[in-house]
């Protein structure tokens, strides 16, 4: 289903009155940076996880080859080219041929974890610019969002997140772009646009994102109670 068009005018020129749920934007809202840096605290448990399962496949991958050098000759050539590359040197992200771009996304997400977020929004602006075609690039747009969001940058936020959802729609970060798009909309002061989009969240990613849809439901209850 197409993305529903935003009105750029109705970012710029709020139609409606802030609610009591807005922040000021020369202000960075506690509860936001809080929940931002609990979103990065749980991505890196994550890495740390997969990092984890992708050492044990290293390993079980290296006991094949050992158990089946006599036997399947094809499979050990293929086996060994890989392994041995690995036997080399210790695989770090450093050593790939991706590590300019993997390098410059921690970079950023490091100084969203250590609040500097003038700074991160600068580092995501040249990732995304540098490596249009990286597969961190959704990533990346999303969490400039987050940051200029956190910073009462409404704009910037609002772009980057639709960018997420126009140009990425089947990425794991969609949802979660579609719902702070529309929490960017209310705290800009588009309340109908904002309800627009909370209540497409639950058609379009009720199967593919429940917790997102229990998020946007919950929003909508929270601004429903302060009319």
């Amino acid at each position: 289903m197409a993305a529903p068009a935003a009105s750029t005018a109705s970012v710029s020129q709020p139609a409606y009155p802030p609610s009591s749920l807005n922040d000021s934007p020369t202000d960075t809202s506690p509860e936001l940076v809080n929940e931002l840096l609990m979103q990065v605290e749980q991505m890196q448990q994550e890495i740390a996880e997969l990092r984890g399962q992708i050492e044990q496949q290293g390993n079980e991958l290296r006991q094949l080859k050992r158990d089946g050098d006599n036997r399947y000759l094809d499979l050990d050539r293929r086996i060994v080219y890989l392994t041995t590359e690995v036997d080399k040197k210790p695989v770090s992200l450093s050593e790939t041929p991706r590590a300019s771009a993997q390098d410059a996304y921690n970079q950023a997400m490091t100084l969203v974890r250590d609040k500097q977020f003038e700074q991160a929004n600068q580092v995501f602006g040249n990732f995304v610019k540098q490596y249009p075609e990286d597969a961190l690039v959704a990533n990346a747009w999303y969490w400039n969002g987050e940051v200029y969001l956190v910073r009462g940058e409404y704009p910037s936020a609002l772009e980057s997140f639709r960018t997420v959802i126009d140009h990425f729609p089947d990425h794991g970060k969609a949802a979660d772009a579609t719902y702070k798009y529309a929490v960017t909309l209310h705290k800009s002061g588009d309340v109908e646009a904002a309800r627009h989009w909370l209540e497409t969240i639950r058609e379009r990613y009720a199967t593919s994102s429940p917790g997102t849809v229990r998020q946007a439901e919950a929003y909508l209850k929270k601004m429903a109670s302060t009319k």
